[in-house]
């Protein structure tokens, strides 16, 4: 069975403000870096935990990034791992929002067009 992750497991698991929280998730995130257990986080999941992370909590978005990347390459992590890694590369060296990074992955990976209104989005 492949598990799906929710904001909250990440969020608890790299803030750790619930120690409750934190136990299990850091449980959760133990079992998944052994490969004990399989687990996916969508694209949207990780949108959430971006904007969560950086409005809310005020985290500098370099630190968050790199946190997010050490989670994502976890070996038990499945999913599309590419195209996460990438979209935190994006957002690493431009200054554009979650979707836009998105977009431009979506782009550079997989070759594909991008309608938009946004010059900066159309550039990348």
């Amino acid at each position: 069975m492949v598990y799906l992750i929710d904001a909250n497991i990440i969020i608890r698991f790299l803030v750790g403000d619930n120690a409750e929280h934190l136990t299990i998730s850091r449980g959760f995130f133990e079992q998944i870096e052994l490969d004990e257990i399989k687990a996916e986080i969508l694209d949207v999941v990780l949108m959430e935990v971006y904007f969560v992370m950086t409005k809310f909590y005020k985290i500098a978005k370099n630190e968050l990034i790199e946190d997010l990347k050490k989670i994502v390459a976890m070996s038990g992590i499945v999913g599309d791992k590419v195209l996460l890694i990438e979209v935190l590369n994006v957002l690493e060296h431009r200054n554009i929002d979650f979707v836009d990074a998105l977009l431009c992955a979506k782009k550079e990976l997989y070759g594909y067009g991008i309608l938009s209104f946004d010059k900066e989005v159309k550039r990348c």
